[in-house]
């Protein structure tokens, strides 16, 4: 009987221990992504290019730092054409608050940046205003997300803005796209038929009058995976015995998709 007890006690204190342990963890950080969206007037395109790669210097000295998590290049494949708002978008990847917070009150530039360039790249970066147009920023937070172990060789993403009906929220849209649709990218990132899928929230600007809210992410390595039908080979199988009308019938009432892009990566640094 001492015996027992003894092991009773035990085990209550190694489950007060584990309850503990996990109410006093760290957090994980959140991260911030900060689009720009980028119009490069005709002509301008292959200069646009090099001046990236100027500033991708730049970056990565702040990421050495510890004042930048990442940063991409992205080419908007679609939509296209000269009516378009913006033909390229860049991702600057903080993680955390104090990151974030610096991008918007700290100083840009590292303090030695001019030392980092060419005699090229400096004047790059000085007409960089008259090479391409910031048309805007919108700064996202991930909410939640499946990856590869390997995204090197992603280069094709599917960005869908959401927006809700009415009576729906934020959290219903996350919800569903947690219930419904998040096993079945982790099926196919399992699979290796995607590469991956985020799903964000928009932090700044924000209001009613904003087109959209949320958005996912849909990673592949090229179009021909994009391409590549999946839908009956993974819903039905991923949801067995549920009805596939209903889940897709609750994906409506949830959320409302505004608007997809298909883009390509150009460059990364993470």
């Amino acid at each position: 009987m001492k015996s027992f007890a003894i092991t009773l006690l035990l085990a209550i204190f190694c489950c007060q221990a584990v309850s503990i342990t996990a109410q006093t963890a760290t957090p994980e950080p959140t991260y911030y992504h900060v689009m720009s969206y980028i119009k490069v007037a005709p002509g301008k395109h292959a200069e646009y290019l090099k001046l990236e790669q100027a500033w991708k210097k730049i970056h990565a000295a702040k990421k050495k730092a510890g004042r930048l998590e990442g940063w991409a290049l992205l080419d908007v494949l679609a939509p296209s054409g000269a009516s378009c708002e913006y033909n390229y978008v860049t991702r600057n990847t903080f993680k955390g608050d104090e990151q974030l917070a610096d991008f918007f009150e700290g100083q840009y530039m590292p303090d030695n940046w001019q030392s980092l360039l060419t005699p090229e790249d400096l004047d790059l970066v000085n007409r960089t205003d008259e090479i391409r147009t910031l048309v805007k920023n919108e700064v996202w937070s991930t909410v939640d997300r499946t990856m590869a172990a390997d995204m090197s060789d992603a280069k094709i993403s599917v960005f869908n803005y959401f927006d809700f009906p009415e009576g729906k929220t934020s959290a219903d849209h996350i919800k569903m796209e947690q219930d419904i649709w998040k096993p079945v990218h982790d099926a196919r990132v399992k699979d290796g038929t995607m590469k991956g899928w985020a799903l964000l929230q928009m932090v700044f600007p924000f209001g009613a009058s904003m087109p959209y809210h949320d958005a996912t992410i849909d990673v592949y390595k090229d179009m021909k995976q994009l391409m590549a039908p999946w839908f009956d080979a993974y819903f039905g199988k991923v949801h067995a015995g549920k009805n596939v009308a209903d889940l897709l019938k609750a994906t409506g009432e949830a959320a409302r998709l505004v608007k997809g892009e298909l883009r390509m990566r150009i460059d990364v640094l993470n």
